[in-house]
């Protein structure tokens, strides 16, 4: 039986266990309730994951799924915008909730996305009055400008079904159960190989990548668009319409923010 432990890293926001026998290949499990809110603490619990798996050859793989039915990840912590805002290697991402904002953009910097029938996908920061920041150079690599266009201009809300049709992920799964198995068994398969042949995989398929100074640039655009006066007040009023991002309006977010500010 697979050894099972948590990260006390983020106060156990990040759980670990382990797929295979040998721990080479890991499920970490993202634990945010009620919605997986992308917050200071989360980030600061998964940035510091992701710098453990640096200059060490243990870990092949990587699996990220959620505790919550209804949510990978949801969007960030639009507090942390406000002055008085209290912040709170091989890898795939395994999806049967939304993963909306920050959280698809995570989402989509994994190398692979697994899906569940009930997966939903979606940007909603042009409704804001800002850029998806993090995942728009990985959306227009992976399903192209014209459809990455329709998505994101339009702060579209993305069924699992229709994101495994356009690439947004890898490919959707009748059932959870069903998910699981797959994603176990092609984690457990990475894990079976040379890490110096996944490395060197890995850092070929890099090459085809958007450069660096594509994300720097975004990030610059992001930053002087949050800086507007138009888009502050969007924050604010998302904030306030949301009663402080509540569960009932993140299960519905691109939608209600479009509905509520226009």
């Amino acid at each position: 039986m697979a050894q099972i432990w948590h990260s006390l890293v983020g106060a156990q926001i990040l759980k670990q266990s382990c797929i295979n026998d040998s721990c080479s290949a890991k499920r970490i499990t993202i634990s945010n309730p009620p919605i997986n809110l992308w917050d200071a603490n989360v980030i600061t619990a998964f940035n510091a994951f992701m710098l453990s798996l640096q200059d060490q050859n243990d870990t092949k793989v990587v699996v990220f799924d959620s505790d919550s039915p209804d949510f990978w990840a949801s969007t960030l912590d639009f507090n942390l915008f406000s002055p008085n805002g209290i912040p709170g290697r091989n890898v795939s991402a395994l999806t049967n909730g939304r993963a909306w904002g920050a959280g698809d953009e995570h989402l989509l910097r994994m190398d692979m996305r697994f899906a569940g029938p009930q997966a939903q996908f979606g940007a909603p920061e042009a409704a804001v009055g800002v850029i998806h920041v993090g995942g728009l150079q990985q959306l227009v690599r992976l399903i192209g400008p014209g459809r990455a266009s329709e998505y994101l201009l339009a702060a579209a809300q993305v069924s699992a079904s229709e994101a495994a049709r356009v690439g947004w992920v890898n490919s959707v799964y009748p059932t959870v159960k069903a998910l699981h198995q797959h994603v176990d068994s092609v984690a457990t398969r990475i894990a079976l190989f040379p890490i110096e042949a996944l490395q060197a995989t890995k850092a070929s398929i890099a090459e085809q990548a958007p450069p660096k100074t594509a994300f720097e640039n975004d990030l610059a655009r992001f930053n002087q668009l949050a800086s507007l006066p138009q888009a502050l007040e969007n924050l604010a009023s998302v904030l306030r319409l949301s009663h402080n991002q509540s569960r009932s309006w993140e299960e519905n977010l691109n939608s209600n923010i479009v509905q509520q500010l226009y």
